[in-house]
C-alpha cells in the first residue's frame, strides 16, 4: 500500500566486538585484496549505481553521488576491493570517524568504534565465502590498529547476508522501523527496538 508514496523499511543493527583475537578468514577462491584508491572510484560507481539501498546518488544516474564516495576515501575511511582472477568480486567499506547508515541519519562513531557498509558481491560471486573474506580481514585489520567495537546495519529481507554476519560473530542489537518517502533525502523513524543508541548520537 505504501509503495507508490516510498517505501517502507526496517532497518537492522549488528554489532561485535573486536576485543579478543580474529581468526584469519578461508579464501577459497585465491581472491586478493587491496584497499581503492581514487582511481578505482568509478568502478565503484559502477558496483553500487543499480542498488538503491547501498548507492549514496538519487538514481544510477547521479553524478554527484562520486563526490560522496570521494569524500569518503579523503577523510580516511577505507574501501576494500576483493579481486578473484582480475574481477571484482566484492566491495566493502570500514568508516573510522561517522559513517552513511539510516537515510539522511549518519552514525557517528566514537574512538575504539568502527562501522562497515557498503558490502557488495556480484551475482557471479556470491554464495563463494568472498563476503565473509573481505569483512573478517576489515575486522582483524581494525582490531590491529586498535578497535574494539563494529558495527553494522542489515535490510530485513535480505536473510542471506544476515547469515553471514552471523557466522562472523555479529549479534543483532536493535532494529529500526522507517518510512523513506519518494525522492525524499531524510526518513521519519517510526519506532525503534532493541539498543540502537549509537545510531542516534548528536
Amino acid at each position: 500500500m505504501a509503495a507508490p508514496f516510498g517505501e517502507l523499511t526496517c532497518a537492522l543493527f549488528y554489532e561485535r566486538s573486536l576485543a579478543q583475537p580474529i581468526s584469519p578468514p578461508p579464501n577459497p577462491l585465491g581472491a586478493s585484496i587491496r584497499l581503492a584508491e581514487e582511481s578505482d572510484l568509478d568502478t565503484i560507481c559502477q558496483l553500487y549505481a543499480d542498488d538503491p539501498w547501498l548507492w549514496l546518488g538519487d538514481g544510477p544516474r547521479d553524478l554527484t553521488a562520486r563526490g560522496l564516495y570521494l569524500d569518503r576515501l579523503r577523510r580516511g575511511e577505507r574501501c576494500f576491493l576483493a579481486f578473484v582472477a582480475g574481477v571484482l568480486a566484492h566491495a566493502n567499506w570500514t568508516c573510522f570517524t561517522w559513517g552513511d547508515a539510516l537515510p539522511g541519519h549518519p552514525i557517528r562513531l566514537r574512538p575504539g568504534e568502527i562501522y562497515t557498509t557498503d558490502a557488495f558481491t556480484p551475482q557471479a560471486f556470491r554464495g563463494k565465502g568472498v563476503h565473509g573474506l573481505v569483512l573478517g580481514t576489515m575486522l582483524h585489520q581494525a582490531s590491529q590498529q586498535g578497535a574494539r567495537q563494529a558495527y553494522t546495519l542489515g535490510q530485513v529481507d535480505r536473510p542471506d547476508a544476515h547469515k553471514g554476519l552471523r557466522a562472523l560473530g555479529w549479534q543483532e542489537c536493535g532494529r529500526v522501523y522507517f518510512f523513506l518517502p519518494r525522492g525524499a533525502a531524510r526518513t521519519p523513524f517510526l519506532f525503534r527496538r532493541g539498543r540502537t543508541e549509537p545510531l542516534f548520537r548528536n
